[in-house]
């Protein structure tokens, strides 16, 4: 898969669903120069913008391309190489040392096959969970967009000014060899694989130089009652599995949340990821701080780690994305069966609705990556990052639900990040 050059066309389609506007019938969309220059009917538009190449799409959807908040395209070789279902502690027991075992051949493929399934699907922007910054090349070549978090994870409690400068050198050479479509931001892990000193040097570092941050927070059972209580397998299992057993626990109790707050964390930047056992008083110090949390509906269900509180997030008007999470958890990376499974949960709920799932897996993701002036939408002055959808439409008034329900990778004929066609079939052109 490798883009090609458009950058400035028109296209069209039976419909068009912008997100943040109804959809259109016969609707179309003017690019130039990789970005929507204006949106309305289709043969209106190609009167108006008439030497532009018009391309159509009969039978489809053009649609704002997938954003996949999370994932972890280095751990896409373990597709049924792990229990599933499993209780948490026991599958990060299982994971560890098969991640240990990975060579560097094994970590290339990995992300190339990753990265092309979810591109596949309709994805254009894919928030991805690095050690090293491997995937910066391979998004590259594909031609998606990418927010690239590189992940910390340290329970030293020794004094870190060396520590961060050599986490800036790092941060400084993945910018290097970033650029364009991929942004570089920063994963500390979780509250328990970081020490509060290493958690308040990475805020201060945050403050100095701002960049997209998501941290997996309150996912399991495990992790709060660990917090909570001192107690739980995180303690009497995995700690001491990974040469942690002598650690120190939290000077004071509370939620994972809470920890994450007093370190001074918490603030408009940070992305939570999965948030299963947030508490209303979590929720309520989110909305202050202008959090976002990507729930990963299918992960959590394979890991036995409970259900996010999808409704009060929402009711609270927390910025909510969807994030597939990683092959090890997960059978595939696809947001539309994220968005399945999440339908069949709430069949007919007055929030979590179909046009509410396409924009958590749309302009949901872009906000919570920190993209959403580029991305997220179709709306004039935004990149062009566009699918074009195969889908039966006869009931326009359940356009979306169908949409969602039959939407497989056979049913992509487009995919368009920054105007550069990176799949292209069955269409009619002028």
């Amino acid at each position: 898969m490798t883009p090609a050059g458009t950058k400035d066309c028109i296209l069209s389609a039976d419909w068009l669903l912008p997100v943040t506007a109804p959809p259109i019938s016969e609707g179309g969309v003017v690019i130039v120069d990789g970005k929507i220059l204006a949106i309305g009917k289709g043969e209106e538009l190609s009167r108006r913008f008439s030497p532009l190449p018009y391309r159509a799409f009969p039978g489809c959807i053009l649609m704002p391309g997938l954003i996949n908040a999370h994932t972890h395209l280095d751990l896409s070789l373990f597709r049924d190489r792990l229990t599933l279902p499993a209780d948490f502690v026991s599958w990060l027991l299982e994971l560890i040392p098969l991640r240990l075992q990975m060579d560097a051949r094994q970590s290339g493929e990995a992300l190339r096959r990753g990265a092309g399934e979810a591109v596949l699907s309709g994805t254009t922007t894919i928030g991805d969970i690095t050690r090293s910054g491997e995937s910066i090349p391979i998004l590259q070549k594909i031609g998606c967009r990418g927010v690239l978090f590189r992940e910390v994870i340290d329970r030293s409690v020794h004094e870190a000014s060396a520590w961060i400068e050599d986490l800036k050198e790092k941060i400084s050479a993945m910018k290097s060899e970033a650029g364009g479509k991929i942004t570089i931001g920063i994963s500390p892990h979780t509250p328990y694989t970081l020490s509060k000193e290493r958690m308040e040097a990475l805020a201060a570092f945050l403050r100095e130089v701002p960049l997209p941050c998501t941290m997996h927070i309150a996912e399991s059972e495990a992790e709060r009652d660990y917090f909570l209580h001192h107690t739980g397998e995180l303690k009497t299992r995995l700690f001491p599995a990974v040469g942690w057993g002598k650690a120190p626990d939290p000077e004071e109790f509370g939620t994972p949340l809470e920890q994450v707050r007093k370190r001074r964390l918490l603030d408009r930047r940070l992305a939570v990821i999965h948030g299963v056992h947030l508490t209303p008083q979590d929720i309520k110090h989110l909305h202050r701080a202008g959090s976002s949390v990507i729930l990963c509906p299918r992960s959590n269900d394979n890991l036995r780690v409970g259900r996010a509180p999808i409704r009060k997030l929402l009711e609270a008007e927390i910025p909510t994305a969807l994030g597939t999470d990683s092959l090890a958890s997960n059978r595939s990376l696809s947001l539309w069966d994220e968005m399945r499974f999440l339908r069949k949960r709430f069949p007919h709920d007055d929030l979590v609705t179909p046009e509410r799932l396409i924009r958590m897996a749309t302009l949901g993701g872009a906000e919570a990556l920190g993209l959403s002036n580029e991305t997220g939408s179709i709306e004039a002055g935004k990149e062009a990052d566009i699918i074009a959808v195969n889908c039966r439409m006869d009931e326009p008034g359940r356009l979306v639900s169908t949409l969602i329900a039959g939407t497989t990778p056979g049913k992509i004929r487009m995919i368009m990040v920054g105007g550069e066609m990176l799949l292209e079939s069955s269409i009619s052109s002028s």
